[in-house]
């Protein structure tokens, strides 16, 4: 009830005239948004960061906002299969 009448602002009749999964839906899209903001309040600090070290790097040389840190949201995500694949792929070579 605090979720649907606070954070998402519904009114109590349009709250409890919600199914549960119209309210899971809801729930998961105002988490999604906050997600997407934090992420990209976060990069905004990130270039500041650049535009701020730039001055004070070696000539010739260009800080990317990947040499500050690399975010969790930009790490290369490694499929489920990926790991089985190669392990049967190894075992088939050495089998012969």
């Amino acid at each position: 009830m605090q979720i649907g009448l606070g954070q998402l602002r519904f009114g109590p009749s349009v709250f409890y005239d919600m199914t549960f999964e119209e309210f899971i839906a809801a729930a998961k899209g105002m988490n999604r948004q906050e997600e997407l903001r934090q992420q990209m309040e976060w990069e905004r600090t990130r270039w500041a960061a650049v535009l701020a070290l730039s001055p004070h790097a070696k000539k010739g040389q260009r800080i990317k906002p990947t040499d500050i840190c690399i975010f969790p949201w930009e790490k290369k995500k490694k499929k489920k299969g990926d790991n089985l694949m190669l392990r049967n792929a190894l075992k088939r070579m050495s089998n012969g």
